[in-house]
């Protein structure tokens, strides 16, 4: 173990070309506001200037600078160095490596829970953190049944759901922009830009709503949903009474999912398009399901609304 403390040191090239594309989003999202030739250039640099700063804010956010000094962790947000948290790495029973091309990640895990997270394109020091910390004798988590399975998204479906969240900005900013007089928004702006925007805004929310992370480990489910962030549910796999496999048709398409269900009611729904690895989720789950249902979208979206599973 080394004497003196080890502090993560950060891959600028890489966190450089991140922070561009942050800035770069930010812009593209305000750019019909900018190129819109009605609002003042005051108006159109202070809304390009805070664009710019929410972007910066969430990239710097997700920046953790590391200590590592004997037997404890010290985990420091880079915007905010005043929140800071400790761990001693008793703490940690064991921790997982997950490739992606020519980079890895190293997942820090409590009986299973992500606990802490370093990447190999984040810190420049990365082989040395992580040796350090196999040192420690933390030992990787066994490729065998308690092995933890954590979901992974389809990027093209979750990027389809945050194009609903575009539609409704523009839905709402064109009527209004239409419709703006005497630095008043009128009535009749108001009432387009909500009819605009509410088709879209639940179409967003609904599939923000299936977007859930998921990991499997030792008999229970986590599962944290992206429309609730801050909110994670645990499960037990033997507290649920049954499990369905349900078929939607949506666009020409069979769409299908998995309803872990408990006391007659949809606890969790699994849906296969938004996930990249489905099929190993549900054979972590290990719930064979009963039934195989068919049923129309707004028959399914009355059961995931809590209605009692009557068929």
């Amino acid at each position: 173990m080394n004497a003196g403390p080890l502090v993560s040191k950060f891959n600028r090239k890489h966190l450089l070309l991140e922070l561009i594309v942050y800035l770069l989003l930010a812009l593209s999202s305000v750019s019909m506001y900018v190129t819109d030739s009605k609002p003042s250039l005051v108006a159109k640099l202070v809304a390009v200037g805070l664009a710019l700063l929410v972007a910066l804010c969430i990239w710097a956010f997700c920046l953790k600078k590391i200590t590592l000094v004997g037997n404890e962790l010290e985990v420091k947000r880079v915007c905010l160095p005043f929140l800071k948290r400790f761990y001693r790495l008793a703490e940690f029973d064991s921790y997982v490596v997950e490739e992606q091309n020519v980079d890895e990640t190293l997942h820090l895990l409590n009986q299973g829970r992500r606990l802490l997270s370093l990447s190999s394109k984040t810190y420049e020091n990365y082989a040395e953190l992580k040796q350090a910390l196999s040192v420690v004798g933390l030992k990787e988590w066994g490729a065998d049944a308690n092995r933890a399975v954590d979901s992974v998204f389809k990027k093209s479906e979750l990027v389809g759901v945050f194009l609903m969240l575009l539609f409704v900005m523009v839905g709402v900013a064109v009527p209004v922009s239409e419709y703006f007089e005497d630095g008043q928004v009128t009535l009749i702006s108001a009432i387009l830009g909500l009819v605009c925007g509410l088709p879209f805004l639940a179409g967003f929310l609904y599939g923000l709503s299936h977007c859930k992370r998921l990991s499997v480990w030792r008999g229970h489910l986590e599962v944290q949903s992206l429309l609730c962030p801050w909110k994670t549910n645990y499960y037990a796999l033997d507290d649920f009474d049954d499990a369905l496999e349900v078929f939607t048709q949506l666009q020409g398409e069979k769409r299908k999912a998995l309803w872990l269900v408990r006391e007659g009611k949809v606890a969790v729904s699994i849906s296969q398009p938004y996930y990249a690895n489905y099929d190993v989720l549900e054979h972590a789950i290990g719930l064979v399901p009963s039934r195989t249902i068919e049923m129309n979208y707004v028959k399914r979206l009355r059961y995931q609304l809590g209605k009692t599973i009557d068929i």
